[in-house]
């Protein structure tokens, strides 16, 4: 292969790059002055309704449930549900055990009937249906039970519900941990964030997580809730997309007072099961996704055989390039969040950016998405 062709290669991997980021940063910009406009009516304070899915949580629920508990919300205007999803460890002896200490603590042991195990009510998002029908809030906000809550994160969700028209609020999740393998996952979920939000801001649902994630009760009702929105195992997605199709207003928060701390995968195995669900649901992108994932092996096609043919100034000038744009891409993120001493990591969790990239393809072939146990496939 000709060096004039390795450099075109680089250079067209470069410049969709580039602009793909540029068109992200575009959508953060238009989200994050829709979220400053939205910050305006402190004093709306509807109930709250926080549904935590919990199955085999012993190690994580009583963190979750105390963290909750600290909320500096008025207590009499929200309820905690934990949904304890048929765990065989002692996460239910646990929550018996809080329930004695916060009397309030709701605590509902999911129920399953024959004709569910056939319908769009599986796994996950059977136990938050079934949390949310037990809540009487207005807003339902969600998380899950290896997350710890900050206590303005009710405060800060429900006042973003003071203008009617907004349905659904996203907010960033975190990843906590001190290990170096912890780190990547936190530059990862923290440019899947930034990302995320930039596509509400460009009105184009991406994505969200659903262990920071709210809606508005009369809007999930409308929609017929999870058990009439097609089944995904990505359903924080799948709720996402329902509300924004239904003519809803999104909203995607960076705000160090809704942002959530979760734990990281602790191995490779579990870091490529949650991967490999992600890509499976992601697939209900469609052109969007497409899109991202071209965009993203483009840095291969240029990268192998630069590399092959001894272009190192090229292949590194490439990298560069990637490492500088995820850089732009999340830094008023990382300084919103308090986080800015963290981007120095950047470059050295590149390698394992562009595997991941890589590995998707491979995710992407396995239908079959294992979960907390459980067998699951979108329909």
């Amino acid at each position: 292969m000709m060096m004039n062709t390795i450099q075109i290669l680089c250079l067209l991997a470069a410049g969709v790059y580039l602009v793909r980021t540029l068109v992200f940063v575009l959508g953060i910009i238009l989200e994050r002055r829709k979220q400053a406009q939205h910050i305006v009516n402190t004093s709306f304070q509807p109930f709250v309704s926080v549904v935590v899915p919990a199955r085999n949580e012993e190690g994580n629920i009583e963190r979750c449930v105390r963290s909750l508990m600290q909320s500096t919300y008025p207590a009499n205007s929200f309820e905690v549900i934990i949904v304890n999803d048929r765990s065989e460890d002692r996460t239910g002896e646990i929550l018996s055990g809080l329930q004695t200490e916060f009397p309030h603590l709701v605590v509902h042991n999911t129920e399953v009937s024959e004709g569910e195990k056939k319908s769009n009510l599986q796994g996950k998002p059977r136990a938050v249906h079934q949390g949310i029908m037990r809540s009487r809030g207005e807003i339902v906000c969600m998380t899950d039970a290896d997350c710890e809550i900050p206590p303005t994160w009710i405060r800060a969700i429900a006042r973003m519900y003071a203008r009617p028209e907004v349905g659904l609020v996203a907010a960033f999740t975190l990843v906590s941990g001190n290990r170096f393998f912890d780190k990547l996952q936190m530059l990862e979920w923290t440019i899947n964030n930034t990302m995320a939000s930039a596509g509400v801001g460009l009105k184009q649902p991406l994505g969200c997580f659903g262990n920071n994630l709210s809606v508005r009760r009369s809007v999930y009702e409308a929609l017929g809730g999870y058990e009439r929105i097609p089944f995904s195992v990505t359903e924080d997605l799948a709720l996402l997309q329902a509300v924004f199709n239904a003519g809803h207003e999104v909203c995607y928060v960076c705000s160090p007072e809704t942002g959530i701390q979760t734990m990281p995968c602790p191995d490779i195995a579990s870091f490529s099961k949650q991967h490999q669900r992600w890509v499976n649901g992601g697939k209900a992108l469609g052109w969007r996704g497409r899109i991202f994932v071209v965009s993203s092996l483009l840095i291969w096609i240029g990268l192998v055989p630069a590399l092959l043919q001894g272009a190192w100034l090229w292949a590194l000038g490439l990298v560069l390039v990637r490492i500088l744009a995820n850089m732009l891409l999340t830094f008023h993120s990382f300084v919103t969040l308090r986080m800015a001493s963290r981007l120095w990591l950047m470059p050295f969790a590149e390698p394992f950016f562009l595997l991941i990239e890589l590995a998707m393809p491979f995710w992407a072939m396995k239908s079959k998405v294992e979960w907390k146990g459980q067998i699951l496939r979108n329909h």
